[in-house]
């Protein structure tokens, strides 16, 4: 794969024989980019041969191959840097040895521009290492894609996810860690309303959930630092608070109800549903891992999943995709395109999955008119892949360029 970094105030060429255009992955032929500071500037349909000489002998012009197909980097809405996706214990023991952790982060994360992925937001750790991680990127420490962090998250008193942030113990409490979480740079907040669905009984989240009031309030202190909600929400009568409250996004949103997805359309709450971690439980090395009942469970668990996405979809409820990367048996980069096989499973189409994987995830991520779609006034952040992904989604394991856009 080539990796072509696209630096501020250079202008840059770039020909592509197919790029999937606009908000709706319009496929266009011939199509010769101009970029200037990192925004592509024009766009015009220009056949190969018929190139101007001063493009051709432009220093910074680029031409794709032969049954390519450009489009906008693939974004990933929902990652758990600070793990590894194999050994839950043994990511939050390197958590102490900081050379090896920043190792196996960095790798990781040029792991995920191998993938064809330009952004990714991450859904908080106790120790703010997302942070660090957009830190090494920013700083051109290390090649990675553009990441959104949440530093910690917050989780009620006795609440599922340690691992994730801190708890509460009242709620004149609320309000400081909501200002402690901001001042440590986090560009959203991640609250965490509920556990995490049981593989052993069907339909049962465990662990307490967070009361409405002190939901609402967190949310009303984040909306005066301008950040952005996600809402860890594992179970209907989590997502029921989550809705009601008003947050910017549901993660997982496991059994979710009907009548909370028709309020979701209506609020125009972004729904993340992570099917993936669950969905490889039942598969490969895994599944020797499980009985027989856990195994029905599980199936039961992710197929309702996704038998959901179409009827939300249908309503209008904006449609991210998130792996939930670092959870057992998620690697990061690798299981993005398990996600969206599984929307394909759901009998969402090719273009419907890639809009979700794109134009809807950079809205979640807040980077609205800025990334996730190939147009005049975005950012290029593009990738090339070998065949086209409106046919075949497939196709997007094969990335043989890869465009990275300076700040």
């Amino acid at each position: 794969m080539r990796t072509i970094t696209i630096k501020p105030l250079l202008d840059y060429y770039l020909w592509a024989p197919l790029a999937l255009a606009g908000p709706d992955l319009v496929p266009e032929k011939d199509i010769l980019l101009e970029i200037k500071n990192s925004f592509i500037v024009s766009q015009r349909v220009v056949q190969q041969d018929y190139l101007p000489a001063s493009v051709l002998n432009h220093p910074r012009f680029y031409a794709l191959e032969e049954r390519t197909t450009l489009l906008p980097a693939l974004i990933d809405a929902h990652v758990h840097l600070a793990l590894d996706g194999k050994d839950f214990n043994r990511s939050r023991v390197m958590w102490d040895d900081r050379v090896s952790l920043e190792g196996r982060i960095r790798q990781e994360l040029k792991e995920m521009i191998s993938s064809g992925i330009g952004a990714v937001r991450d859904g908080g750790d106790c120790r703010g290492i997302n942070l660090e991680a957009r830190h090494l990127v920013e700083s051109e420490q290390c090649p990675g894609p553009r990441i959104v962090a949440t530093g910690q998250a917050i989780r009620a008193q006795g609440g599922y996810g340690s691992f994730l942030g801190l708890d509460y113990h009242n709620r004149a409490a609320i309000p400081v860690m909501v200002e402690r979480i901001w001042a440590s740079g986090a560009d959203q907040l991640k609250v965490v309303v509920s556990g995490v669905v049981s593989f052993i009984e069907y339909g049962s989240v465990k662990g307490p959930l967070m009361q409405l009031d002190e939901l609402r309030y967190i949310v009303s202190c984040a909306r005066e630092r301008n950040l952005k909600v996600m809402a860890h929400a594992s179970s209907a009568a989590a997502v029921d608070l989550a809705v009601d409250a008003d947050v910017d996004s549901i993660e997982h949103g496991y059994f979710a109800r009907p009548e909370s997805l028709k309020l979701m359309a209506e609020k125009q709450i972004a729904w993340v549903p992570t099917i993936i971690p669950v969905a490889v439980q039942a598969r490969e090395p895994l599944l020797d891992l499980r009985t027989p009942l856990e195994i029905d469970v599980i199936s039961k668990t992710y197929e309702e999943q996704i038998e959901k996405l179409n009827f939300a979809l249908e309503l209008g409820v904006p449609l991210g995709v998130g792996t939930d990367s670092g959870a057992g048996g998620v690697s990061h980069a690798h299981n993005l395109i398990e996600e969206l096989m599984l929307y394909k499973a759901a009998s969402l189409t090719n273009r419907q999955v890639l809009k979700a994987a794109t134009s809807t995830n950079a809205g979640i991520l807040g980077f609205n008119k800025e990334i996730g779609i190939l147009d005049r006034g975005y950012r290029a952040a593009l990738i090339a892949v070998q065949g086209n992904p409106l046919e075949d989604l497939e196709a997007l394991k094969d990335v043989v360029v890869y465009l990275n856009p300076g700040s």
